[in-house]
């Protein structure tokens, strides 16, 4: 709760400068400003920079529901990247955005500092956000396994060692639920060590029971989250219950989950995916069927010729704030007789109109150039700061 601050007297007449404010006021202006502009307004004074670097200022954003997406990625390119580099999409303060009656906003793409152990265990599966914070679990799946736990601060930038696992694992899957991260690794026979689960509160691991578990892990399967429940998805479905430890076959052909396979975006409780000729397309529980996403920009992605769009190009979707965030990287162009891939980010404004899904492209633009061959997205997720 932010408190109520009387206002310093003042004499008769005279103007109050913004300076004489309390600092409780100025954190409360500060708050619901976007976080684009706190780089160029901690310039100001120490004041501002004590108040910009203040966690309280965060938790008045919180509170007050201003806090706003930000996009993460993890990126391997090399030779031109000799270990795996973390960037950020941020958003332009207004006074750097262009005069650009088709573009609300404008981002920039922005190099985020590693952290000395992010070369040995950052992978796609093992990372988990969990408000500002990313959570980097475990080691790879082609590497060693590790036990390490490293989590980026988004607000600061800053890398800091979280509480490592009970055991070393390379290639789990995590993800954050009802405030603990669960972590899976499918490559461990041993039943017992399969699963364990981080409070984030009290940053402490615990062992699950996973009862039910060997009945798929002997084959191939896939973990996935949908409306706040774990499947594994093989011959059959199984969703795990919490409460009992065990893991149970459901019927879930009448929604379509196993299309979770692909990389479908979930945003208020719909599924998005692409299909092959470009199309979005969203699922109706109502009718069990696929259907297009309507819009003029949605045919203008598929079809410009500089977007070279297409399913088959996409790297990554994800919800940004209840819009559609997607990256990908067409094929690739010859600069200067050396061949180059771009990677495009676009971001897709969603609307409902009688019973149908709009799509309204907001911003997209080219944010990254890599080799042709070499480069691999290991890790695409969105913050909140």
């Amino acid at each position: 709760m932010i408190p109520e601050v009387s206002i310093p007297n003042q004499k008769k007449n005279q103007p109050l400068s913004f300076s004489s404010l309390p600092d409780e006021i100025i954190e409360n202006i500060l708050a619901r400003i976007s976080s684009s502009n706190y780089p160029n307004l901690s310039l100001v004074s120490k004041r501002f920079l004590s108040i910009i670097s203040s966690p309280e200022l965060y938790a008045t954003r919180s509170h007050i529901k201003t806090t706003e997406p930000c996009l993460y990625f993890c990126l391997e390119d090399l030779p031109n990247i000799s270990s795996p580099k973390w960037f950020s999409l941020r958003m332009k303060p207004a006074n750097e955005t262009p005069n650009n009656d088709d573009i609300i906003v404008d981002y920039s793409l922005v190099p985020v500092p590693s952290s000395h152990h992010t070369q040995h265990h950052v992978d796609y599966s093992s990372t988990v956000v969990v408000g500002s914070e990313i959570y980097l679990i475990g080691g790879p799946s082609n590497g060693p396994p590790s036990s390490l736990v490293r989590i980026l601060e988004c607000r600061s930038h800053t890398w800091r060692d979280g509480p490592t696992m009970s055991v070393a694992r390379a290639g789990a899957s995590a993800y954050f639920l009802h405030g603990k991260i669960y972590v899976m690794e499918k490559y461990r026979k041993d039943d017992d060590n399969w699963m364990e689960a981080l409070d984030v509160k009290t940053q402490i691991w615990s062992p699950l029971l996973s009862h039910g578990a060997t009945e798929f892990r002997s084959d191939w399967f896939l973990i996935r989250v949908f409306r706040g429940i774990i499947y594994a998805i093989a011959d059959k479905t199984y969703a795990y219950d919490r409460n009992k430890g065990t893991w149970e076959v459901v019927d879930t052909y009448h929604m379509k989950l196993r299309y979770i396979l692909l990389d479908c975006c979930v945003i208020e409780n719909v599924i998005y995916r692409y299909q092959c000729d470009g199309f979005l397309l969203w699922y109706s529980y109502k009718k069990r069927k696929w259907i297009r996403v309507k819009g003029s920009d949605m045919e203008l992605l598929r079809t410009h010729k500089t977007y070279m769009f297409s399913a088959e190009c996409v790297l990554s979707m994800r919800s940004y704030g209840g819009k559609l965030l997607v990256m990908w990287s067409p094929k690739f162009v010859i600069n200067n007789g050396v061949p180059e891939r771009k990677i495009w980010c676009a971001i897709i404004a969603l609307e409902w109109r009688r019973n149908k899904v709009w799509g309204k492209i907001e911003w997209v633009n080219e944010v990254l150039t890599v080799s042709t061959r070499s480069y691999k997205l290991l890790s695409c997720v969105v913050s909140w700061i």
